[in-house]
Order: structure tokens, then sequence, then C-alpha cells
């Protein structure tokens, strides 16, 4: 492919100075880094910056083109998303390069050059840019020699049984488990590598009489572990078994694992003068060596240069995805002296409980097992204690050498560190405690993917961000699983919100693909992930040019959830080393199992005990945490077992009348190999009982009846039960607080008078058009404003309390109403009145805040509401170009129908495959002389996107989840014509297109059905009566 010459394209760069981003918030490299403070009445009609949405972009390699860059870059922009994570994709690390990664690759001169190219788009753009540490998902560099200090490290072992009395002599069992295995196995081979083992310890365990409930498993004596690793030379022993039972002798070894992640020079032609032609491997996340050699790769090879001032300038966050390597068992080349540090004695006696199938427990995986396990001198297994203390020190070394490691090096360009703390390849990965990690890294990342749209998975990392009192919690939103060219806006809206109810306040999009030419693509272009996850988007999708209502949407709500901190009704302790395998095994995150606690309006999320053993963990104004997500209650559910520290610190709690419920019991024992912490919790539990503030209850299902005994009651109190849910954040600065509320069935609409604990006058803010308006609708119930919310199936709302003031656009008048049989209400401040709306046939009235009462005309009658029809429909179907090789750009066949009824597409003929845009078109009567004094239109269901003109003028906006517009200011009389414009995702096209040339595209092809595109029910015209009540 030919490439625009770098120096020619940067002249259209010369007029840009480098300065400071406008989006990129002040102070951001600093730690603690500065709260962001947000101006909302000026910013929420058009936010900018941080608030808005981030594209990850996926450049394939350095085969690309400067102008193609700088032209995805403008599209992202102008859609609405205010930056650009840059991800150097290489195939993911997965099938063979298409070109040489030796002059493509990242780390090369090339790539260099074309990271300039986008930093300068960026700034000449105003976007800013999030950058991976590495190629693919940026867990790895690449290197000469994989076989270095710093590189991802493993612990393996070799076996020999022995029996009673045997004598042993000569070299020490080699180790036979020594290949974990892929997610994803790569479909190239590196250099052959031959990588050194090197002896750690050697240890004599006698196999226990208690027998094993799983015959698999061979049970040992904790007691009767011997170390020999003393009398070990030159990896050869000699010694003698004692004569009371078999035994088995166990070498451990440390290597480096050779984890794979992207591919080097063609023919493994490798230059040690030349990065670019290296592979890529994993780096030692628990040790500094690992993110020194991390750090430096970026600083020598990517950020030299101009980049470097550029990424000071305009970037954001320095970025890793999940972990997706594995090891047989995870280790670091200084762990012994860590976890004796840690853990307070020597963990070579403990090895061999830790080796397995898998490094989660075996009801994880089917047919998961550990090969070994420990049993004390009453047959007690303490195997998972022992287990507990390796993943705690572990947990240690990432948090204090990787993450706080990673934000430390990220503070010295003015950047921030921002990853994903858990693994997503469960078999054999790292087993993080991701509450307590979210807590060490500036900004951590969760997904909409592995999660699978789990509430209670959110929130179980939330609580670790709020704990560790960050502003960002991001989100790569957007990623299913079979659903490239697929994914619809009603989808990724439902991703948005329930990751927003997890604490989440920054989404980024998931993705835009390079849009330029690439060897042996056809149309419609570069589709990543083998044709399996979504998104593609950008101009290649006919909704393209309709997306910046959701860009918009984000950038208002996140605007909301960015502001101030969080404030949460209730922590929820959560002691776990891994994350639940949610995606694969739909084995979800569960913190708390009954609906109770969430329909009463509780929020809540969960907190690591580690947690609560930092500074910020103190209760102030019956608050916990108040920096932080400011708890007024604790729950432990269904827990045998608590750190000592966690039992400390809720001692403290307890002695200044703070709230904790026990659910199902107590817990008596610790979490850990150590008899002083059991001794101390055994002594301590009942004291802590004791005390007023504490309760213990039998089931989840009592928890809302002792919470609201205690008088704890929620921020927002659903008066009704109903799973509408609440996320609360407090502007102190301002006396301000914002309510986004979320209605999580997707099912069904509902409605509920709902009891906010708040001071100020409330506001609604409509996240879709900007507006800020104020309620209208309220009464005052002892010191609680009581509000109705009314929300369909998946749909959100914004409701501030702020002074009067504070919002200068909405004017508040000096009465409101306090109960109506209205549905809509409305302030004209023109004329200073109320106006209240319905489109029943029947009396209604109004009581004002004065105490008035007012009463609507019982003789009036509007006329009925009428489907509209029949419908024009123009489909502009867009196809594969003729030259699909050379040539990306759709071409476009139109197709004209009369419709008496609106269907899908795919049943219509001739519409069976298509994807593009349809524009409906039909006409009205209207009368002035009606009794109606407007009209709404309702769209029915709207399955991507949609557009409404009314006699030519588009009415805004509209809501997906409630698209019902109010069309009085377009009316006329006589005929008033209707156009609605929707768009489609691309795959009922591609579903006709087999590209041969791929396999992944005609895999595609022969997989999936039609989706159902277009309007696909009656659009009704339903007018309304009003009431105007002049105040």
């Amino acid at each position: 492919m030919s490439l625009l010459s770098h120096s020619l394209f940067l002249f259209l760069f010369l007029a840009a100075a480098i300065v400071q981003a406008d989006s990129k918030p002040t102070g951001f490299g600093n730690r603690p880094a500065p709260w962001e403070r947000h101006d909302v009445p000026a910013e929420f009609s058009d936010p900018s910056g941080l608030p808005r949405p981030t594209f990850r972009y996926w450049v394939p390699d350095a085969d690309v083109e400067d102008d193609v860059l700088y032209a995805d870059l403008r599209e992202i922009k102008a859609a609405g998303w205010d930056g650009v994570e840059v991800i150097c994709l290489e195939n993911y690390g997965i099938e063979p390069a298409v070109v040489d990664p030796a002059t493509y690759g990242y780390g090369g001169p090339l790539w260099r050059q074309r990271f300039n190219t986008m930093l300068r788009a960026a700034q000449d753009l105003k976007l800013t840019m999030d950058f991976a540490l590495g190629p693919t998902q940026g867990a790895s560099i690449p290197i000469l020699d994989p076989d270095s200090p710093g590189m991802n490290t493993e612990l393996v072992y070799g076996q020999a049984n022995l029996t009673a009395g045997q004598a042993f002599s000569g070299p020490l069992p080699q180790p036979t488990r020594i290949n974990p295995g892929y997610a994803n196995a790569p479909e190239f081979y590196p250099p052959p590598e031959n990588y050194t083992n090197v002896f750690v310890a050697a240890v004599l365990i006698r196999r226990s009489n208690f027998t094993s409930h799983d015959p698999r498993v061979i049970q040992l004596d904790y007691s009767s572990v011997q170390e020999l690793t003393l009398h070990v030379a030159n990896n050869n022993l000699t010694f003698m078994t004692p004569n009371d039972g078999d035994y088995v002798l166990l070498s451990f070894w440390q290597r480096r694992t050779g984890f794979l992640a992207a591919q080097g020079a063609f023919n493994n032609a490798t230059s040690p003068s030349n990065p670019a032609s290296w592979f890529a491997y994993v780096v030692d996340h628990f040790s500094q060596e690992g993110t020194d050699l991390w750090t430096n790769f970026t600083e020598q090879y990517v950020m030299n240069g101009e980049n470097a001032d550029l990424l000071q300038q305009l970037g954001l966050y320095a970025w890793e995805d999940s972990a997706e390597f594995r090891a047989e068992l995870f280790w670091t080349d200084d762990f012994i002296s860590h976890f004796t540090e840690s853990r307070g004695y020597d963990p070579i006696p403990a090895l061999a409980c830790q080796f397995g199938t898998t490094g989660l427990p075996p009801s994880t995986l089917a047919n998961g097992f550990f090969y070994f396990s420990f049993v004390d001198d009453s047959g007690a297994d303490i195997s998972w204690k022992l287990r507990n203390d390796y993943r705690q020190a572990l947990q240690e070394a990432y948090e204090q050498y990787h993450l706080e490691g990673l934000s430390k090096w990220s503070a010295t360009w003015n950047l921030q560190g921002s990853l994903q703390p858990y693994a997503t390849a469960p078999n054999l990965a790292p087993p993080w405690d991701m509450n307590s990690a979210a807590a060490h890294i500036d900004a951590p990342e969760t997904e909409s993917n592995y999660f699978d749209d789990v509430l209670d998975a959110f929130r179980a990392m939330g609580g670790g961000a709020m704990m560790g009192e960050k502003q960002i919690f991001s989100s790569e939103l957007g990623a299913h699983r079979y659903y490239a060219y697929a994914v619809t806006w009603p989808v990724i809206l439902n991703d948005c919100r329930i990751n927003y109810v997890g604490g989440v306040n920054r989404i980024v999009t998931h993705g835009f693909p390079y849009s330029g030419l690439r060897p042996t693509v056809e149309w419609p272009g570069l589709t990543t992930f083998e044709w399996t996850y979504s998104e593609m988007w950008g101009p290649r999708q006919p909704s393209w040019d309709y997306v910046r209502e959701f860009g918009d949407w984000i950038g208002r709500t996140q605007l909301i959830l960015q502001s101030g901190r969080p404030r949460v009704d209730i922590g929820i302790y959560r002691h776990k080393y891994i994350l639940v395998d949610i995606k694969h095994f739909a084995m979800g995150e569960v913190i708390f199992g009954d609906p109770s606690l969430a329909n009463a309006g509780y929020s809540y999320v969960s907190v690591s005990p580690s947690l609560l053993t930092r500074d910020n963990a103190v209760v102030e104004d019956d608050l916990l945490a108040p920096n932080g997500p400011g708890f007024s209650a604790f729950i432990v559910d269904n827990s045998t077992n608590i750190t000592s520290d966690a039992l400390s610190q809720f001692l403290d709690y307890a002695k200044q009348g703070f709230p904790i419920i026990f659910v199902g019991g107590v817990p008596n024992e610790s979490p850990y190999f150590c008899k002083a912490c059991d001794v101390f919790i055994l002594d301590n539990i009942e004291k802590l009982l004791a005390y007023p503030s504490v309760s213990n209850v039998s089931t989840e299902a009592e928890v809302v009846s002792v919470l609201r005994r205690m008088n704890v009651l929620p921020a927002v109190e659903n008066l009704d039960p109903c799973p509408i849910l609440y996320v609360h954040r407090i502007d102190e600065v301002n006396g301000v607080e914002y309510f986004w509320a979320y209605n999580s069935d997707l099912a069904g609409d509902h409605a509920t008078k709902v009891a906010f604990k708040a001071t100020g006058t409330p506001f609604q803010l409509n996240a879709w058009n900007g507006a800020i308006t104020p309620v209208l609708n309220y009464t005052l119930n002892a010191g609680r404003y009581e509000l109705w919310i009314s929300l369909r199936s998946n749909a959100s709302t914004i409701i501030a309390f702020a002074p009067k003031d504070f919002f200068p656009t909405a004017t508040v008048p000096h009465r409101h109403v306090v109960s109506t049989d209205f549905e809509d209400i409305e302030y004209d401040a023109a004329t200073g009145s109320i106006i209240l709306k319905s489109i029943w046939n029947r009396p209604h009235a109004a009581t004002l805040s004065d105490g008035r009462s007012v009463h609507s005309n019982s003789t009036t009658t509007l006329p009925p509401a009428s489907t509209l029809t029949p419908w024009q429909l123009v489909v502009q179907d867009w196809l594969p170009n003729p030259d699909p090789y050379y040539n990306y750009t759709s071409v476009f066949q139109y197709h004209n129908y009369n419709l008496s009824e609106l269907v899908p597409w795919y049943n219509i003929s001739g519409l069976e495959f298509s994807s593009g845009i349809g524009t409906y078109t039909t006409s009205f009567q209207w009368s002035s002389d009606s009794r109606a004094a407007g009209a709404y239109l309702d769209l029915g269901e709207i399955l991507h996107t949609a557009r409404l003109w009314v006699n030519g003028q588009w009415t805004g906006p509209i809501e997906i989840e409630n698209p019902v517009v109010d069309i009085w200011p377009y009316l006329v009389d006589g005929v008033n014509t209707v156009k609605i414009e929707v768009s489609t995702p691309l795959r009922n096209r591609l579903l006709q297109f087999n590209n041969t040339q791929s396999w992944e595209q005609a895999k595609y092809a022969a997989t999936y059905l039609p989706q159902p595109y277009g309007l696909v029910r009656p659009v009704v015209l339903r007018p309304y009566s009003i009431l105007k009540i002049p105040l």
C-alpha cells in the first residue's frame, strides 16, 4: 500500500501550537489528581471533554494512511465523541499478520510516526487521546529475550511418589505441566526459546490418612512438610523417607511463561536494532521490574520526541485491557520474601495446594480441581486458607508494583493510568480481587461484554473505585458476542444504564476500526475480532449520520455522574480473589440476591475488607467514608469468615452507633491461615453483636425492615417498591444534589411516588435535548420531597435539587402542583402559567401549593386517537461497492413502497436482506377548531435510530425508550405531513454478501438470521386537551 508522505501531511498542522488541549482537565497528572468540577448549568446543553464518550480506535498496524487517520478522528469528533483510545490491534495477537511487522509493527519508526499523526490530528480537532501500553491489549511489550527478568513468570513443579522408608538419590523431579495454554491461541509461532527452569525449593510431604472427598485430589498432612531445599546440590538430592507413611517429593521451579501477545517479523527474522521485528510477550504484573520494562519500552519507542510533548498536553489515560494471559501458578522473582513479609510465614510448605486445573475455586469450571490439598492434624481442610494467603500476597504485589506503579509513571507524563483489574480467561488466570484493585489505579475500568450486563457485577467493582476516591470509573462498552454489524442503540443505551448503576461514569465505546484500505480486505472494510464482536462504528454503518444525539445523551448523563462525589446508601462486604465467570459459565455476580433492597430505593456497592483499612474508611457525621461513597449502613451477607482487620473496623464503627447487619449468621473464622486471627474473631464477634446498632437476621428479605427500624432510609425511597434504581451525586460546593433514576425492568414500565432526602428546589434535566426545567408536581412530607416518577422500560431521567437560581435558564414559578391526575405538566414562563395536559376524555383536577383547586371542563370531548396510514416508504439500500477490495464506500439502490401497515423490512418483498435508511412519509388532517389543543405522535417501537419531521420541521432528538413527541408547535390547519427517517445496522445486507475471500465473513453470512428493521408498530396520533392555570 502506498503511504502518504508524513512530512507533507504534517504541513497541515504547522499552524497548530503545542498547547494543553481544551478538553484535558488542569493538573491531570497531579497525585492525588484534583477533582474536576463541572459547571453543569453552563455545560449541560453541550458538554465537552471528559464527560463526553470516547471511542476505542483500532489501528491495525503502521500500514495505514495519514489522511485516513485524520479523517477517522474527524468523524469521531463530529459524532459527539471527544476522545479516542488508540490500540495497535495487530490482529489481536491471534491471526497471522498480513503485512510484515518488522516494517509496520508496534514500536517501530513507522508506528511512532503514525502515532504522531494521530496526536497532531487530535490536537487539531480538540480531541483527547488514551493509548494502550503495548500492542493488542496493552499487557505486553516487544522483546528479543522473553526469558528476561520482568517478564510473565510462573511456578511449576515436579513430583516423585515415594513409599515409607524409601531411599531417594538423584536429580530432582522435573516439571511436567509447563504449558498453561491460551484462551485464544495465536496462529503463528515465535522463534524457539528454551525457558530456563530456576530451582526454588524442594519439600517432602506425607500423604494423609484422611480421605479426600475428591478421588483426584492427593490429600497431604500439613504438619509433615519437610523442606529439603538446603540439601539440594546441583539439582540433585539424597535422602530417606520416614517410615510413617507414603510421601510425595515436590520440587518447585520458576520460569518465564513466554506468553505471546503479538507477532514479530515474518519468518522470525528479528533484528536487535528493530523493535518492530520483535515478538511481544506479557510482562510480569507483580514486580517493579515488569512495570519498568513495560513503561520504559513505551517511553523509548513510542513516546520519544514530539509524541511525549503532545501526550502531556492532550493525553489522558495510559491503558491496559483485562487479563487474558495465564500461568501454571503466577509468580515473581521476589515472591517468597514478599509473601513472608505480607503473611508472616514461609510460603514454601504451602505451595503444593496452590496448583490445579484452574486458579479459581473448582466449582467455577466444570471438573476443575486442585491437585493437592492440606489437612491439619484433626483432618480439617486448611487448603482454602493457604490459597487465600497466596492470593492476598499476590494481590498486594499487583497493587503495589503494577497498579500504583503505572499511576506513578503516568503522573510523570501528566497522564493517568487506567486498566481492567480482572481476568477474562478464567482458566489459570491471575486471581485478583477486582474490588480492592480498583482503589489502586487512577481510573479503574470495567466492561459490558465480560460482565454481561449483570448489575451486581458492576456494583462489585464500583465500590472499590469509590473507596479509592476515583473520580472516573470507566467502561469498555458495546462489545457483544455474535453482534458484529448488528448491535442497536437500544442495546447500547441498556449497556450504559446498567454500567451507570454500578458507578461507571465514563464510556469508552467499542469501537471504531480504521477505515482505510487493507490488504485482502473487502467491503465494508477492516472488521476486527473475526467478525464476532460488535461494533464496527463509522461511516460504513447506515446509522452513523444519526449517532450525534446518542453521543449528546451520553455526554449529558456523564456530566452529571462525574459532578460532585458519589453517595451510596449501603456498603456490602465482598471478599473474592476472582470474578466469578459471568460470560462463559452463566455464574452471575450476586452481591445481594433479594430484590427488596433495590426495589425500596436503596443503592449499594460492594467493599473488599482491605479497603476498610484505608485512611478514609472512617465514620463521620453518621457516614462511612464520607469523602468516598458515604455509606449509611453496612451489610455482611452470608459470609462464614471475615478478616480480623475488618472486624476491628466494625467494632470501631459500632462504638459510634454505625448500623451493621449480618445476614444468614455471623462469621466464625478468618479467611487466612492465621490461628491468632481465628481466636480474635471468635473472641470479638459476640462483642460486636452486643452493640445496639448491630443486627443479625436470617434472610435478605428481612434487611429492609431492619434498616427502617434503625431509621436508615435510602436517599431516594420508592414508596411503592419497584425496580427503579438510583445513582446519587452531591456537589457540596454549589449545594446541589443530583439523582439519576433508571427503570431496570427490561420487560415493563413502572411508576411510583418517590421520597427524596434533599434540600433546595427540584429540577428535571433532560439528557436527550439538554433542557433544564423546574419540577412542577411535588409535596414536602416529613422533611422529604415526594415526587411522582414514571419511566418506560429501560428509560432514565435526572432530578436535581439546587438553589432556586442555580440554573439560570430554568424559571421557577412561585407556586407548584401538589396533586393532579393530568399526565403532563409544563410551565409557560412567558405568561406565568402552569399548563396541564391530558389525552383522556374525563374530568381532571389539580391542587396547587397555595391551596387552590382547579378542574377541567367535564364536557370536553377530544378527537379519538388515530393510527396514521397509509405510508410511502423509500429505502436507500446499502450495497457492496463494485470494486470491493479498493473502495469500501457503499453504493445505493432505492426501493419505493406503498404500505397499508408497518411491518419489518424482511417481511417486505425485495427488502429481505436490505440494510440502509428508510424514509416513511404520510399525512393527516388537523383542525384548530377541534377541542384538542395539541397532539402527541407515538412512534411505537424504535429498533435503532429515528428522526421525525412534521411539516418539514425537525422535532429534535427522540427518547428511544419513549418515542412520544409533542408535535403541537408544528401543527397547521388542514393537511399535516409527517416524515420519519430510520436507519439500520448493516447485518442483513452482509448475510447476503458472501465474501469468499474471507473465512470469517463467509462464516458470518452462513450463521445468522436477518434482524427486524424499520418501523414495526402503528404510529398513533393522540390529541390532548390542556388546562392553563395563571399564577
